[in-house]
C-alpha cells in the first residue's frame, strides 16, 4: 500500500493540478481510494477529479466536496496515476488549500465499499425514483458498478457533464416511453385538443420545416395546425380566436370524446420535444380542478453544432416576475378563448414579436384562475433565434405599463435593462405608518450605522423605529440608546430575557403603532433611499403578504437574493456570492419576483397578518428559520411573498450574535432544522420557485444529478 498526500499551489480560479510522485503503490492499474480535504468554502459542492494516467489517458471521477471539505471517492484505472486535477463548476467554490491521498484497494474491499454506499441510498429514495434511475435490487448483484454510479449521483445531487449528456440521460424518449404513452392514450376519456399556430415568414423555410417536422413526430395525436404570416399575425390570431372559441363551445356540448380546446403559439426557430404535447395534455387533464388557463414549460437551445445547451429551468407561476420580464418565453399554451376581449392586438403589432408575445402572456395570465408549469424542457430554441436582441428595456416598460393601466393598477414603469423593467407601484395618500423593529444587544458600531442610515437615507417619511434592547451591558451602548430615545420617531423597548429572536420580535410587534411591520437586523445599512417606498408599494398590492429586500455583503456581492426551501438540506439564500449587478440565473437576480420566503433581516409585512398568523415561532424556532417558516405560513394562507432587487441594503450577517459553537447551540440548531424538515416536508424536494431539475445540494442553479421530476406516462 502506498499513500501520497501534500498541499499544492492553486493553478486557476476553478481548478487544482496535483502531481503524484511515482512509486510502487501508484504505478500500476487497479482500484484506488482517493481521499482528500479542501478548504476555503462554506458549503458542499460537486466537482470532477480528472486523473491523468502514465499511459496518456485520463479518467474523470465525480466527487462531492462536503461542507467540512472532505473528499472520498474510488476510481478504476488502467495504468498508474501521474496527476490529479480538481475541477469545479464555478469559481465560487475555488479552494484555498487542498490535499489528496491515494491508496490502492483490493477487489473485495472495493466491492464492500460500493455496497456500503449503495444500500443506504437505495432505501432513502422512493421506488419510482429508483426505477427511473435503474437502481433495483437485482442491479446490486448484476451490475454493482452501475448501482454505485447512480448512488453517487443521488448523494451529490449535481451533474458535472454537459447539458446535452444530461438531457439525453433524463429526457430522451425511449421505445418503452413511446409504448407507455400509446397505451395510456388509448384509455384517455376526453383528451384536450390543441390548435397549434406557427408564425412563418422571418426565420426562413428551413426553420419552419423544423417546426412542422417536430409536430409530425408528436406522440400525442389530438392537435391541428395552422400557419400565420408574421405580417399582421396578432390581429389574425385575435380574429381566429373568435371562431375557435365558438367551435370549442359547440364541441364541449355535443362531443363526448374531445376534451377542452387549447391554443399553442409557436414562433419559427422553436421545436417541440417528441413528448411535448403529451406532457402538456397530461398537465391539463390531471390539474383539471385547478382550472388552468395557461400552461408553460422549460426550454433549452439548439447550439450551432446541433447539441442542446443553455437550459432555462423556470420557477412556477410568478405574476410579479412576468411583469418584470418575459421569463416564460415565446412558446406556451392557453385555454382557447376570445382574445379581442382581453388583448389589444392592434397595440401589440406596434411591438417587436417578442414584445407582442409578452403582451399576450400578460393579458392571458390576468384573465385566468391559474397558470401551470411543466418542469421539463419541452421547447428547443434555434441558436440563431436565441441570439436575437429580443425586447428592449424601453419596449418592455411600455407594454407592461399599458397592461397595468388596462388592469386599473397605478404604477410607474421604467426600463431596467434589455427585456427587463422596474414596476414602482403608486403609494396611497396618506402613507401608512411603518414600524421598523430592530432587536439588538450591544454591538454599538453596527447599531449606530443602521440607525444613522435609516434616519439620513430613507426617503419614505411615515415610519417609526422600535429598538428592542435584549440585555445590553456596555456603557456606551446604553448611553446611545438613551440618546436616540429623544428622537421623535424612535422608541427603545427593554427585553430582559434570554435571546429568542422570535419572541423579541413578537413582543415588539404587539406594541407597534404602524399598520405595516418591517423586521430589520441591527447589522444592516441602507443603500437605496427609496428602499422602504419600494417595499411598501409592493406589500400593498392585493394578495401580497410579505416583501423582502436585496442584501449585500461589504464587498458588494449578494448575501440574500431571496430564500428557497430544500436546497442545502433546509432553506438557503439564492444567488449568494454573485456580484451586486450580476444577472444571476436567467437574469432573476435583477428583477422582482414571487418566492417561497425572504429573510427577516429586512422583511415587510402587515401587522394584522403578523398577529393573525401568531408571529414568528418562538417555541420551535428561537433563532434560525423563523422567517422562512413565517413566509411559508403566509403562502399557506394563500398570500404571496415577493422579493425585490430595488430595495438595497448591506447586511453584516449575524455580527452581534456570533456563530453556533457551544454544544447547546449546536443541538438547538439541529432541532430547528429537523422541525423545518418535518413541518415543511412537502416542499423540501420541490420549492415552486426553484426547479426540481436543479441541484438540491445547494441552490446554485446547476443541474441536478437526479431530477425530482416524474415522467407522466410512468405515473399512471
Amino acid at each position: 500500500m502506498f499513500s501520497h498526500s501534500t498541499v499544492f499551489a492553486q493553478q486557476a480560479s476553478d481548478a487544482w493540478l496535483i502531481p503524484i510522485k511515482q512509486g510502487s503503490g501508484t504505478s500500476g492499474a487497479g482500484v484506488y481510494l482517493i481521499q482528500g480535504t479542501a478548504t476555503g468554502h462554506d458549503r458542499a459542492y460537486s466537482a470532477v477529479l480528472t486523473l491523468s494516467l502514465i499511459n496518456g489517458q485520463t479518467v474523470d471521477v465525480d466527487v462531492l466536496v462536503t461542507r467540512s471539505g472532505q473528499i472520498q471517492e474510488m476510481a478504476v484505472v488502467s495504468a498508474g496515476i501521474r496527476a490529479v486535477r480538481l475541477n469545479t463548476a464555478s469559481s465560487l467554490y475555488a479552494a484555498s488549500k487542498i490535499s489528496v491521498s491515494l491508496r490502492r484497494l483490493s477487489w473485495p474491499e472495493y466491492r464492500f465499499r460500493q455496497l456500503r454506499r449503495v444500500v443506504p441510498v437505495f432505501w432513502s429514495q422512493t421506488q419510482e425514483r429508483r426505477a427511473r434511475a435503474g437502481l433495483r435490487w437485482r442491479t446490486m448483484f448484476s451490475n454493482l458498478n452501475h448501482a454505485y454510479a447512480v448512488s453517487c449521483r443521488f448523494r451529490a445531487n449535481a451533474y458535472m457533464r454537459s447539458y446535452a449528456d444530461w438531457h439525453a440521460e433524463f429526457y430522451s424518449v425511449s421505445p418503452e416511453d413511446r409504448h407507455l404513452m400509446q397505451k395510456h392514450l388509448r384509455h384517455w376519456r376526453r383528451p384536450p385538443h390543441f390548435q397549434v399556430v406557427v408564425l412563418a415568414g422571418v426565420g426562413g423555410q428551413t426553420e419552419i420545416s423544423e417546426v412542422d417536422s417536430s409536430l409530425d413526430k408528436q406522440i400525442y395525436p389530438h392537435f391541428s395546425r395552422i400557419h400565420l404570416p408574421y405580417e399582421g399575425w396578432a390581429q389574425a390570431l385575435a380574429d381566429r380566436s373568435e371562431i375557435w372559441t365558438q367551435e370549442a363551445g359547440a364541441v364541449s356540448t355535443n362531443d363526448s370524446v374531445r376534451g377542452t380546446s387549447w391554443t399553442i403559439l409557436l414562433q419559427d426557430g422553436i421545436r417541440l420535444s417528441e413528448s411535448a404535447l403529451y406532457w402538456l395534455a397530461h398537465t391539463i387533464d390531471s390539474d383539471a380542478t385547478r382550472q388552468l388557463g395557461v400552461v408553460y414549460a422549460d426550454h433549452d437551445t439548439v447550439g450551432d453544432d446541433g447539441r442542446l445547451v443553455n437550459p432555462a429551468f423556470k420557477p412556477d407561476w410568478s405574476a410579479e416576475l412576468l411583469r418584470a420580464t418575459n421569463y416564460i418565453g415565446n412558446a406556451f399554451a392557453w385555454r382557447t378563448r376570445s382574445l379581442s376581449r382581453i388583448w389589444d392586438a392592434a397595440r401589440a403589432m406596434q411591438y417587436s414579436v417578442d414584445g407582442a408575445f409578452h403582451s399576450l402572456l400578460l393579458a392571458l395570465t390576468a384573465d385566468t384562475p391559474d397558470v401551470g408549469h411543466v418542469c421539463a424542457p419541452l421547447w428547443h430554441v434555434n441558436a440563431t433565434y436565441d441570439r436575437k436582441d429580443g425586447t428592449g428595456g424601453a419596449e418592455t416598460s411600455e407594454l407592461v405599463a399599458a397592461h397595468l393601466q388596462s388592469q386599473g393598477i397605478k404604477a410607474v414603469v421604467t426600463a431596467a435593462g434589455s427585456g427587463r423593467c422596474h414596476v414602482r407601484y403608486a403609494l396611497p395618500d396618506p402613507l401608512p405608518l411603518v414600524s421598523i423593529v430592530i432587536p439588538t444587544r450591544d454591538g454599538l458600531v453596527h447599531l449606530r450605522r443602521c440607525i444613522d442610515s435609516l434616519l439620513t437615507k430613507t426617503s419614505y417619511q411615515e415610519y417609526e423605529i422600535i429598538v428592542v434592547d435584549n440585555q445590553s451591558v456596555q456603557a456606551d451602548t446604553i448611553a446611545y440608546l438613551r440618546t436616540i430615545e429623544a428622537i421623535p420617531n424612535v422608541r427603545v423597548l427593554p427585553f430582559d430575557e434570554a435571546f429568542n429572536y422570535s419572541k423579541i420580535n413578537n413582543y415588539a410587534v404587539r406594541q407597534a403603532r404602524g399598520d405595516l411591520i418591517c423586521l430589520l437586523n441591527n447589522d444592516t445599512e441602507v443603500i437605496s433611499p427609496d428602499w422602504l417606498a419600494e417595499m411598501v408599494g409592493l406589500v400593498l398590492q392585493p394578495g401580497i403578504g410579505a416583501v423582502g429586500a436585496k442584501l449585500l455583503y461589504d464587498n458588494d456581492t449578494v448575501q440574500h437574493g431571496g430564500d428557497t426551501v430544500g436546497p442545502g438540506g433546509c432553506a438557503n439564500h439564492l444567488h449568494s456570492g454573485i456580484g451586486r449587478d450580476a444577472p444571476g440565473y436567467c437574469g432573476r437576480a435583477l428583477v422582482a419576483q414571487d418566492l417561497s420566503a425572504v429573510t427577516a433581516a429586512c422583511l415587510l409585512t402587515h401587522k394584522s397578518l403578523y398577529l393573525a398568523l401568531g408571529g414568528l415561532n418562538e417555541a420551535d424556532l428561537t433563532v434560525a428559520f423563523n422567517d422562512v417558516d413565517f413566509c411559508l405560513r403566509i403562502r399557506e394562507a394563500r398570500l404571496r411573498v415577493l422579493w425585490t432587487p430595488h430595495a438595497l441594503l448591506y447586511h453584516h450577517e449575524s455580527i452581534t450574535r456570533g456563530r453556533d459553537t457551544t454544544p447547546a447551540q449546536v443541538l438547538r440548531a439541529r432541532a430547528e432544522v429537523e422541525y423545518m424538515r418535518a413541518r415543511w416536508a412537502h416542499l423540501m424536494h420541490h420549492d415552486p420557485f426553484y426547479n426540481p431539475n436543479l441541484n438540491y445540494q445547494h441552490p446554485d442553479f446547476s443541474l441536478s444529478g437526479m431530477p425530482h421530476v416524474l415522467m407522466p406516462w410512468s405515473s399512471k
